[in-house]
């Protein structure tokens, strides 16, 4: 590696000078040869350009760090030892729906599940400290779900 590099930085006045697209047939297969032996050598030059950082996702890290923090931090209030809790307002038709759904799949599958009325005072404190402001909404130990959720995918998140 050193030498290549070596060989590269020597090379480089000649390189600034030399006409890459007329290159002799021998010139070319040397080339070829050279910057062959060296991509065998030092395969993560191409593996790091084919497969280039994602940053977006990156971006998302650390909020999503303190998520699960502020999760695991109000645990016990939220979930008061059971798989899931719900949270629901009142005069809500999807909250209802929710909840009902929840009660069935409890009896049915023997998953525990806590509510949480959003017009107590605790219920409004929780929603808050979570940044939640639209009922229902369900929280597991390691994340949200917004909104009302088909029995099937709170199935799905409960036996992952």
């Amino acid at each position: 590696m050193r030498l290549i590099l070596l060989l590269c930085a020597a090379a480089f006045p000649a390189a600034a000078q030399t006409d890459f697209t007329a290159l002799t047939p021998a010139e070319r297969a040397a080339f070829n040869a050279e910057m062959r032996g060296f991509l065998m050598a030092e395969p993560e030059v191409l593996s790091s350009a084919m497969t280039p950082p994602d940053y977006a996702t990156a971006g998302y890290q650390d909020e999503a760090a303190a998520d699960i923090a502020l999760l695991r931090a109000l645990e016990d209030q939220v979930l008061q030892g059971a798989n899931i809790a719900i949270f629901t307002a009142p005069d809500c038709p999807p909250c209802e729906l929710a909840l009902q759904e929840l009660q069935a799949l409890s009896v049915s599958s023997g998953t525990t599940f806590t509510h949480h009325n959003m017009s107590s005072l605790d219920g409004a404190a929780l929603s808050a400290k979570l940044g939640m402001v639209e009922a229902p909404f369900y929280v597991m130990s390691d994340m949200i779900l917004r909104g009302h959720m088909p029995d099937i995918v709170l199935r799905k998140y409960l036996t992952r």
